[in-house]
């Protein structure tokens, strides 16, 4: 046996002639390739390519966190230039070429996620087993981050499992599990937890001694791989891609780039290496990947408990929060104790009598079922889920819990009362939380004799789909409660924005300024379905009165009534969303709001019969050029300018906070990174003077933040 250690790498070589190359790189939680690893990798690869006594290399992890978790992202966010990115590109290209020809076999020993820049280091050996475990990730991510995969993983991949499985992978990002991996011929073999030493063992042997892993796959499957590469079929297929995504490539080049490199490497006549290099040198430069980049860092920082509570660990007191209790089971109580037993807690959902419980729990079993479809769970695991959550009526039964979030209708009288029994039946180091997407939390906390044990854990809906969750700090929370709940947050695969208690907190409160917007300008006449697709255009996934419909006018008609202190000319929302809701026509609940909902696609309605009468708009301004049309400017002006008015009172502690509430709790576009990175594009002094001509055109709710004009003046 040699062994050589080395900074990041132990590289060994048993007497048997299997050569290790085991990743450990330190101060990290999960290995990284960066400038120091690919060095090590680069003198692994000098050595094995000079040694005929390998009989095989084996490349692994010694970290439990998993293999490799893909490039350095701040190393991509640190690159100067087209020309550094190009040297790093084909470095990385012709390290991983030299390990797809090294002259023995190669296997990469997957745990854990294997993403990126670690699934190119994979797809370059020769054969790959992976942990069929729900901690294995394997994946190309960096459409993500508005690049495509530099180091061979356009042109390997389609090779490896085909063409329409590896353009879902790369054009969406997605990981796959051990066990669909395997299906599609990604990975050779997938092993069981409890197997996976012993079977390391066998595999190794087994090539070592000339055997193969190579599975069959499915006739079918492999019929069509063999169609894919006619040359008629795969430009056909790429071509038909291309058109697809057309639009969305305006706003996210790297689609169309990744398409570009994926062609030329079915091309005898193109070299696809150079086309994948050039397009991401390419991209890294663009504005969509610099501010994919900066919302990636923006939502690790969210993640880090230290964000929020700088001296967390001497916080907080006692275990970690195990149990969850839920008061009202409705759509959002059913959603958390969901979203909590699939993360391993177990739930106590408390519900106000037994035909309440029963539908409580018949929702619950829809949640699960739509959960274990997507995630192809077998009997016995939809039951294990499922017997994690416990639905009654007894306040009793909370009395283990560690937290019980309060979910039941929004009125603070009601609230008040439910979280005082809650109180009353908990153990004294229990924290209770209330799901209030607009009422004080620190009123609410005057009926609370603990009231540094409560704060507000604001999800928004649908909870399994939605990343954000707000922790609201009332007037007397102790920072150990928000240190336990940013942590408990976390542990849901959640990312925590920590805000003040303010009106709106921070989402609803920049938000609802445009929604009552798009109302407003429904109530001059103006086209429905014009409004919602121009601001499909400018990015968001949705438009503003289809969002509405989505998230119940009845609901925002509650919301308008408490932000009165903060909204201009609310009356006039209500006045249009009132008789809406007293006709029941709420939204896609009652299939009837702003848009008609009966057919088999939504049709927006006529604006004659949305509003009972049309109110004459304002004389029109001269704008000065900002890249919006006129519905967008008078939307997004007004959400760039509350999320100004955010970042002066201090509704969130860190400005960067504020762009990522928006894009994670909205779906604001993407590409621009958020109202604070809009303004900063267009430029503080074009949005002051269109403000000013906004605010003498539509009044005072255009009136410009303060620290605004100040910017400006500067």
């Amino acid at each position: 046996m040699t062994r050589q250690q080395l900074s990041n790498l132990t590289l060994s070589l048993d007497d048997s002639g299997i050569y290790r190359v085991a990743l450990d790189v330190p101060g990290r939680p999960m290995n990284v390739l960066n400038a120091s690893v690919m060095a090590e990798l680069e003198q692994a690869v000098n050595e094995l390519e000079t040694r005929s006594d390998v009989k095989m290399v084996v490349f692994k992890s010694t970290k439990e966190s998993g293999f490799l978790a893909g490039a350095d992202v701040e190393a991509i966010e640190a690159i100067e230039s087209a020309d550094h990115a190009d040297r790093l590109m084909k470095q990385g290209q012709q390290l991983f070429d030299r390990i797809e020809n090294l002259p023995m076999p190669t296997l990469a020993v997957l745990h854990g996620p294997c993403l990126g820049g670690g699934l190119e280091l994979a797809l370059a050996c020769d054969y790959r087993v992976a942990r069929d475990n729900s901690s294995t990730k394997i994946g190309l991510p960096e459409i993500k981050l508005g690049l495509i995969p530099g180091w061979g993983g356009t042109q390997r991949l389609p090779k490896l499992i085909g063409l329409k499985e590896s353009l879902s992978m790369i054009l969406s990002g997605k990981h796959l599990s051990a066990r669909d991996a395997t299906k599609i011929g990604l990975v050779d073999l997938a092993i069981q937890p409890d197997l996976w030493r012993d079977e390391i063992v066998r595999v190794i042997d087994s090539l070592a001694g000339g055997g193969s892993l190579r599975r069959k796959l499915p006739d079918a499957a492999s019929l069509w791989r063999l169609i894919e590469r006619i040359p008629a079929v795969h430009r056909r297929i790429l071509s038909l891609t291309q058109k697809r995504l057309a639009g969305k490539s305006k706003h996210y080049p790297a689609l169309a780039a990744a398409i570009r490199a994926i062609i030329d490497g079915y091309d005898p006549r193109a070299d696809g290496f150079a086309t994948e290099r050039r397009e991401f040198c390419d991209l890294i430069e663009t504005p969509t990947c610099r501010q994919l980049l900066r919302l990636f860092f923006s939502r690790e920082r969210a993640r880090n408990l230290k964000t929020w509570t700088p001296h967390s660990l001497e916080m907080i007191h006692g275990d970690p929060i195990r149990t969850l209790g839920v008061i009202g089971g409705g759509a959002m109580g059913a959603g958390i104790a969901q979203a909590a037993a699939i993360r391993g807690y177990g739930v106590h959902v408390k519900e106000v009598d037994a035909d309440a419980a029963s539908q409580c729990s018949a929702r619950i079993d829809r949640l699960i079922d739509d959960y274990g479809r997507h995630k192809k769970l077998d009997a016995d695991q939809l039951r294990q889920l499922r017997d994690r959550i416990d639905v009654g009526t007894d306040f009793s039964a909370l009395e283990d819990a560690d937290c019980i979030v309060e979910a039941v209708v929004e009125r603070m009288g009601v609230k008040q009362s439910v979280l005082a029994e809650a109180e009353k039946a908990a153990s004294k180091s229990a924290i209770l939380a209330t799901n209030t997407s607009s009422l004080s939390v620190t009123e609410m906390a005057g009926s609370l004799s603990r009231p540094a044990h409560f704060a507000g854990l604001h999800f928004f809906n649908p909870v399994h789909r939605m990343e954000l969750v707000e922790v609201v700090r009332g007037d007397e929370t102790s920072d150990a409660t928000i240190a336990q709940l940013v942590s408990f947050v976390r542990a849901l695969g959640k990312t925590p924005i920590v805000t003040t208690d303010s009106p709106g907190f921070l989402v609803n409160r920049i938000l609802f300024p445009y929604l009552g917007e798009a109302i407003m300008m429904v109530r001059e006449g103006q086209s429905i379905a014009a409004i919602d697709r121009e601001m499909r255009e400018f990015g968001m996934p949705m438009g503003p009165l289809q969002l509405l419909d989505h998230v119940g006018l009845d609901v925002a008609l509650h919301v308008a009534r408490s932000l009165g202190a903060v909204m201009r000319d609310v009356d006039d929302v209500i006045e249009v969303l009132s008789p809406l809701a007293r006709r029941n026509q709420i939204g896609l609940k009652s299939k009837r709001g702003f848009y008609d909902y009966h057919g088999k696609k939504p049709q927006p309605r006529e604006t004659a019969e949305v509003v009972d009468f049309i109110v004459q708009p304002a004389a029109s301004e001269r704008f000065l050029a900002d890249g919006l049309s006129e519905i967008q400017r008078r939307l997004v002006y007004l959400m760039m300018a509350e999320a100004i008015r955010c970042e002066e009172r201090r509704v969130v502690e860190h400005a960067w906070a504020i762009d990522l509430a928006m894009v994670l709790g909205t779906g604001f576009a993407l590409h621009r990174g958020g109202p604070l990175a809009v303004v900063d594009q267009i430029g503080t002094q074009t949005v002051l003077e269109n403000m000013e001509r906004l605010h003498s055109q539509y009044g005072d709710r255009f009136t410009p933040p303060a620290s605004l004009q100040l910017g400006a003046k500067q």
